[in-house]
């Protein structure tokens, strides 16, 4: 197989350099449109880089049998209808080529060019970092780590790359805090979208305060949009003998805050809104003061898709995260999202829930363990 990058003026000059070198049996396996610079930078030239490839037995047995052609419709139509004419080991041997085309490809645009004796333990791992909640960006730079380690060891065994993933995870998380002094602070806030589990996770962290650390505790709820959430946290407060405040504004906020001052630790729930509008951020900053002596965490659940979990993220961080506390971990197998985001914004997790048991399915955090988390994912997928 050959693989080959062009650029030229335009794609009709490119395809004559693609015909030119490797013939009409090429196929274009990535376009698109490039600027060049000339004269010190000053001008600038518009052009199209093309990636093609060929190999002269898979291409032509591929493109007799589907009598390939430009329209992606006739495609479809020819494997639709000639789904016979492949036998099964030419099927996997067709299939094997295109992966190997699609992983020459990337590395092409990256400008490096990859030993194409990978191992099955190699491949096997990048598989399921790609299906992971790994970021592109970080998927890529580990992948690249890795095939370094195997260039210097090819018969490394899938064991061996994790446990040198771990340490390579563990180095990437190394200035990013995630272990806390419990209840430093005199206020403890949540925040997060409707649904995650703000309400129950507030009442783990009280009664974890309560009853492990003795502190004397309090509740403020700014949530007056549920009638049931109000009543659920009047509830946690009865059992744990707590006083509650509930606000309307924020001179209500500022009355609570002084009536239960001289509390240890005071925990203040917040509404689950749809807080991919910045409007319902912008009201819960004018009721809470998130400058005073208060440790604000972001609540996000884990069965949340990941640029929903950004889009979050962003439109909180002017309020002033502190860390993040994941929930829902018992209800997804796809757990990498947790080192994404921690990478993404250099903020850990303090907390991580698997339950609705309280106060116990509640976890501290830590690199260590979060690492340990995604090593599992890889591992059992």
């Amino acid at each position: 197989m050959k693989v080959k990058k062009y650029k030229a003026e335009n794609m009709k000059a490119a395809m004559h350099l693609v015909r030119l070198e490797l013939g009409d049996d090429a196929v274009i396996l990535n376009s698109k449109p490039v600027k060049t610079r000339k004269f010190f930078g000053l001008v600038t030239k518009n052009s199209v880089e093309v990636i093609a490839a060929v190999d002269d037995e898979p291409i032509k047995q591929l493109q007799q049998t589907f009598k390939i052609s430009d329209k992606r419709d006739e495609i479809s139509h020819s494997l639709s209808t000639k789904p016979s004419i492949l036998t099964n080991g030419n099927q996997e041997k067709l299939l094997e080529n295109i992966q190997e085309m699609k992983v020459m490809m990337t590395n092409i645009t990256k400008g490096v060019q990859r030993d194409t004796s990978l191992s099955d333990d190699f491949l096997k791992l990048e598989k399921r970092l790609h299906a992971s909640e790994l970021s592109a960006e970080y998927t890529s730079e580990i992948i690249d780590y890795l095939y370094n380690i195997w260039l210097n060891d090819k018969e490394i065994t899938y064991s061996g790359l994790l446990k040198y993933l771990e340490k390579e995870l563990l180095l990437k998380l190394e200035d990013i805090k995630f272990e806390v002094i419990p209840f430093k602070k005199k206020f403890v806030c949540l925040v997060g979208p409707t649904g995650v589990g703000k309400t129950t996770t507030l009442a783990k962290l009280a009664a974890n305060a309560s009853l492990k650390f003795g502190k004397k505790i309090g509740f403020i709820t700014t949530d007056t949009y549920r009638i049931a959430a109000i009543e659920q946290l009047k509830t946690y407060a009865n059992i744990l003998d707590a006083p509650i405040e509930v606000c309307y504004s924020p001179e209500d906020f500022k009355f609570a805050k002084d009536k239960l001052s001289h509390l240890d630790v005071v925990f203040i729930d917040t509404a689950g809104r749809n807080y991919l509008n910045n409007q319902f951020v912008e009201e819960l900053k004018q009721i809470i003061n998130f400058q005073e002596e208060m440790t604000t965490y972001l609540v996000l659940s884990l069965t949340s898709k990941m640029k929903d979990m950004k889009i979050i993220t962003d439109q909180f961080w002017n309020v002033g995260i502190d860390h993040f506390i994941f929930t829902k971990e018992d209800e997804t197998s796809s757990k990498c999202s947790m080192y994404t985001l921690s990478r993404h914004y250099q903020k850990g997790a303090t907390f991580v829930t698997n339950g609705q048991n309280v106060p116990e399915d509640i976890r501290s955090f830590s690199k260590e363990l979060l690492v340990k988390i995604v090593l599992e994912e890889l591992q059992n997928e």
